[in-house]
């Protein structure tokens, strides 16, 4: 069995989905079961801490990928922030003319038309995104209960890692001499 071996962690591909990122480095470090079982003390706890790290490494790719999400849902209510800034912008314009009264809206009868068009335009564009927001929202939802049975999965494995680590703990305490116990 190894001793101390550093698993190298590329970088996230981005045109590759990160879940097969995980798959493909648990793939690497995975052990199977029965292969060379620890017998002495040092391979014991050398077999949990072997454990503990992959957990870890794998708590790290899933931090990462929540990060990833994260940043692009900010961009995108970056670029929606500033679609609706360019509609109240529009709206201002023409408010801005029409307020001069009838005789500054017949002089500027065609701004105020194509205003009013670009206006409508990126209402509907809106209109649009929002549609596809709620189709897509009602995907993340369904996505979000199979995050829930995740994060229940992940804390089983914690769980069953800190038994790991209390069991590597209580053979350091067996090899101790009687006199070092604390």
């Amino acid at each position: 069995m190894p001793k101390n071996e550093d698993y190298a962690i590329g970088s996230i591909d981005v045109d590759k989905n990160p879940a097969s990122h995980v798959v493909d480095e648990l793939r690497r470090s995975f052990k199977p079961p029965g292969a060379g079982l620890p017998t002495t003390p040092a391979e014991k706890i050398e077999s949990a801490l072997s454990l503990v790290q992959n957990g870890i490494r794998e708590q790290q790719m899933a931090s990462e990928q929540n990060l990833q999400q994260c940043l692009s849902q900010a961009s995108t209510h970056v670029a929606d922030s500033q679609a609706i800034d360019t509609l109240f912008a529009i709206s201002q314009q023409v408010a801005s003319i029409v307020s001069q009264g009838n005789e500054a809206l017949r002089a500027n009868a065609q701004q105020v038309s194509d205003l009013i068009s670009q206006l409508q335009t990126q209402i509907q564009m809106q209109q649009a995104k929002a549609d596809r927001q709620v189709a897509k929202s009602l995907q993340q939802a369904v996505s979000s209960l199979a995050e829930a049975q995740n994060a229940m999965f992940q804390s089983m494995t914690l769980g069953e890692l800190t038994q790991q680590v209390s069991g590597a703990l209580q053979v350091v305490k067996d090899v101790m001499a009687p006199g070092q116990v604390q």
